[in-house]
């Protein structure tokens, strides 16, 4: 019988053969989730959660960027895209960090 710390669901149960031919198990502890953080500028992300027990709708905030960019990034680059659309400034002058968030937004 393993011992108490393996019988948990916490501890993956890894099946494996031995050089000597016999069958083996191997408990390893399952990794738990890293913090959502801003794909730009990495801080951690409120309001997401990485629980299956949750609907896929409510783990992330329904707002433009929500799961991906923290609200102060996303103001930065909801800023950018009005000035790009109303052409006060071109693709160039927007910083490449923000660039794959602009996408089809610049005046034609």
């Amino acid at each position: 019988m393993p011992l108490p710390k393996n019988r948990s669901n916490s501890v993956r149960k890894i099946k494996y053969r031995a050089p000597d031919g016999t069958s083996r198990v191997r408990y390893r502890r399952r990794k738990k989730g890293k913090t959502h953080r801003c794909a730009i500028s990495g801080e951690k992300l409120t309001g997401v959660h990485s629980t299956q027990s949750v609907a896929k709708t409510k783990r992330r905030p329904t707002r433009p960027f929500g799961g991906r960019l923290s609200p102060s990034v996303s103001r930065k680059v909801l800023k950018l895209r009005s000035r790009l659309a109303e052409g006060e400034i071109t693709m160039d002058e927007v910083p490449i960090e923000f660039l794959p968030y602009m996408k089809g937004k610049e005046k034609k």
